[in-house]
């Protein structure tokens, strides 16, 4: 999908008043930064950013921001948002080079029905998400995670996922991230558990 959006570089207009201001106007604040490079202030239409999102449900979506006539691909790496109503008030683009590789967070997809829930087994996610090293053209929207042959008592580790080529789960020791879990004759129903507090640590 068309992820093009157009931005307004901000002059002199920069401040915690001048953000209310463009906010009052309808308007978003942002940054634009790179590494080693200084950080443009700029305004988009919060509308277009929020729209585009809902769409793709990709969290490492590529924005292309329409500044000056240049089209300039970007991840959104921060968005900072209302306590209360959850508006989003400022956003950090980070612009990235072509052929550059960048460190993102990326779901796992558990796929199939696990064969021990024949036997009242349930899926249980022990990790949603994991870190990745790809070009940034090439970030994958989620892994898939094949559970049909795991049964209760099984585990898959993070080092047993298959990634496409040119992507890497990066991770200093091997961990957990689905399981079947049970007693024969329960519920049969398989269902992904909240992850445990240990695992978000």
């Amino acid at each position: 999908m068309d992820t093009n959006m157009n931005a307004t570089v901000r002059q002199d207009d920069v401040g915690k008043g001048a953000a209310r201001k463009l906010r009052a106007a309808g308007r978003l604040p942002a940054v634009v930064y790179a590494q080693g490079a200084e950080a443009t202030p700029i305004h988009i239409d919060p509308l277009t950013l929020t729209t585009i999102f809902r769409k793709t449900e990709n969290r490492n979506t590529i924005i292309h921001l329409e500044i000056d006539g240049e089209s300039v691909p970007c991840l959104v790496r921060d968005a900072q948002r209302h306590p209360l109503t959850r508006e989003i008030l400022h956003v950090d683009f980070y612009r990235l080079a072509e052929g550059q590789s960048v460190l993102v967070d990326v779901p796992l997809e558990p796929t199939g029905r696990p064969a021990g829930a024949s036997l009242g087994g349930r899926l249980r996610v022990i990790r949603r998400t994991v870190s990745v090293r790809s070009d940034w053209s090439a970030i994958p929207a989620t892994l898939p995670v094949d559970v049909t042959p795991m049964v209760i008592g099984d585990f898959i580790t993070v080092s047993a996922i298959t990634v496409p080529a040119g992507v890497e789960i990066v991770y200093e020791s091997d961990f957990n991230v689905l399981s079947v879990y049970g007693k024969k004759g329960g519920d049969k129903k398989v269902e992904a558990e909240a992850e445990p507090a240990a695992a978000k640590a």
